[in-house]
């Protein structure tokens, strides 16, 4: 692996690509202290030092174009912020050090850390203070952290604390999670619980924290500190609010209960999960979900009310009227499935399938009526540098050619036909169905899921509904996952086991696949829900 210092001169990591980590909160108060009207003037030279060969108009739009960047930057359109920063600072001869420092910050929230990795050494020698050298600082140290050099950025973070310059409650928070990186979960929460015993308002430090016990499966606490997503402000998903109130466990037999979607669609179909319990409270359920969703919904609960959710400007105030609470879909597991034991004992498949039409798929694929087919999927759409590290290249999954007379089916819901064609030169026969909108006809997707005996995936919405259907599922991703809640396994799913990746080995899912393949193929044959044979010597290494 390449030195941190090879790091700050050179490209990234091999097979990585640069993205704003998940940590980078030390630009918060330079953003507060240039916000408003006179932001944009703020980051310019003062009217003395402004190079002689610039006109006032220069000037102008300059500022005018440096105020809306720090506007993306602070309503989080992080990409059109680099973008607004770009033209302000081509306009100006001599663009001032603050300037530059916000630069650097939106490339590292607006996952472009090439620019972090190739501009670092720079920006930092042409900052003027300690305070712009501390953002800088923080800056590179996530740029470590989300590349995963995590010794060196637990070594340049406690420097930085160390100096006296940045936050304590922000700094030990960000340490917190490098040794969460580093597998010391334990230390990691301890840390985490200092902060609050000190600080118990700080919201990112008590999300963190449940981050990092849903990863050691310290539950159900860890359930109750994910309830402080809302209050984080850079949480991804829509804060809505209703006239009824959020429901905190009250019984529900006959009320009305409105249920939303979060996050990404792979979350939304993993906690989609625990809606049978819901629905058995005697509730009447209406689940507003993501358009996409809606249909494969439809078919999976048809005692509730699914529809899609609407555009923010589009909703009426009457489609809300009447509901006793609401409730967003990643809080049902606090109250129905406190525990990873409950979770497993609880969780059966929850997605409808259709025999009749995954047959015909396997037809469409030529194979036997009991010949193994394996589904494989490797990476989200969704990548940068920290969530690399939980992916494969396609071209690694390639050594599962030796698995006898396995047919292999592309489950990838992106664009990814050169990396199929890579696959298939390196000799795995691995099947397409171009005609299959995967990102968008999730309905189609899961038959095609479904005509599989068993799917090899990272953690992505592909893997997720292949294990809410009851198809054998490995997950693979670095380990200590949330998913697995402190487990060996996934206990959101009915039929899916974890396969931890080794940065250093990036062959070692295949690898693992391969040498533990007889007791893959028993496990997948008693977890099966498919209801048709599977002949699984015939994927065995070396049948003909």
């Amino acid at each position: 692996m390449p030195s941190a210092t090879n790091a700050r001169k050179g490209e990234p990591p091999a097979g990585t690509q640069a993205v704003a980590g998940d940590n980078m909160r030390g630009a918060d108060a330079l953003v507060r202290a240039l916000a408003g009207n006179a932001a944009g003037s703020a980051l310019l030279p003062a009217a003395g030092q402004a190079a002689s060969t610039q006109d006032r108009k220069t000037i102008k739009k300059a500022g005018r174009l440096l105020k809306q960047a720090v506007e993306a930057l602070d309503d989080r359109r992080f990409r059109a912020s680099e973008a607004l920063f770009d033209e302000g600072m081509a306009l100006l001869d001599n663009p001032p050090s603050r300037l530059w420092c916000y630069r650097l910050v939106a490339a590292a929230k607006a996952a472009n850390y090439d620019y972090v990795v190739n501009n670092y050494e720079r920006i930092r020698a042409l900052v003027t203070d300690e305070a712009e050298m501390t953002v800088v600082d923080r800056a590179w140290i996530d740029c470590l952290t989300a590349a995963g050099y995590q010794h060196e950025a637990l070594r340049e973070a406690e420097a930085l604390l160390a100096r006296g310059t940045v936050p304590w409650t922000s700094m030990m928070s960000t340490i917190a999670i490098i040794h969460s990186r580093l597998g010391n979960l334990e230390r990691a929460i301890a840390i985490q619980k200092s902060v609050l015993e000190k600080e118990p308002s700080q919201v990112l430090v008590r999300w963190n924290l449940a981050v990092q016990q849903l990863e050691a499966g310290e539950l159900p606490e860890a359930f109750d500190n994910y309830e402080a997503r809302w209050s984080w402000p850079d949480f991804p998903s829509e804060r809505r609010t209703f006239d009824m109130p959020r429901w905190n466990g009250e019984a529900l037999e006959g009320k009305k209960v409105l249920l939303w979607r979060e996050q990404g669609v792979g979350d939304e179909i993993c906690f989609s999960g625990i809606v049978p319990d819901l629905v058995a409270t005697g509730a009447r359920i209406t689940f507003e979900c993501s358009p996409k969703l809606a249909r494969l919904f439809e078919l999976a609960f048809p005692d509730i009310e699914v529809r899609a959710e609407k555009a923010a400007a589009s909703r009426r105030a009457q489609d809300y009227a009447g509901f006793d609470f609401e409730v967003p879909v990643g809080s049902l597991a606090r109250q129905f499935r406190p525990t990873a034991a409950v979770m497993q004992a609880k969780c059966r498949p929850w997605l409808k399938r259709d025999a009749e039409i995954e047959a015909r798929l396997r037809a469409d694929m030529g194979a036997g009526p009991d010949q193994p087919i394996i589904g494989l999927c490797w990476r989200s759409s969704n990548r940068n540098l920290h969530r690399n590290q939980n992916y494969v290249g396609a071209e690694y999954l390639a050594p599962l050619k030796l698995l006898g007379k396995s047919r292999f089916v592309c489950l990838q819901y992106d664009e990814c036909s050169d990396e199929v064609a890579a696959m298939r030169e390196m000799g795995l026969p691995i099947y397409d169905f171009p005609n299959i909108d995967q990102m968008n006809d999730l309905v189609s997707a899961s038959y095609l899921s479904g005509a599989c005996d068993l799917v090899i995936s990272a953690a992505t919405a592909s893997g997720a509904l292949a294990a809410g259907l009851g198809v054998p599922t490995i997950i693979f991703g670095r380990n200590h996952s949330q998913i697995q809640l402190g487990t060996d396994g996934v206990p959101w799913y009915p039929a899916a086991r974890f396969q931890p990746i080794d940065a250093d080995d990036p062959i070692g899912v295949a690898k693992s696949v391969l040498f533990g393949w007889r007791e893959i193929a028993a496990w997948a044959e008693r977890a099966s829900t498919s209801g048709r044979p599977t002949d699984w010597r015939l994927s065995f290494p070396g049948a003909a």
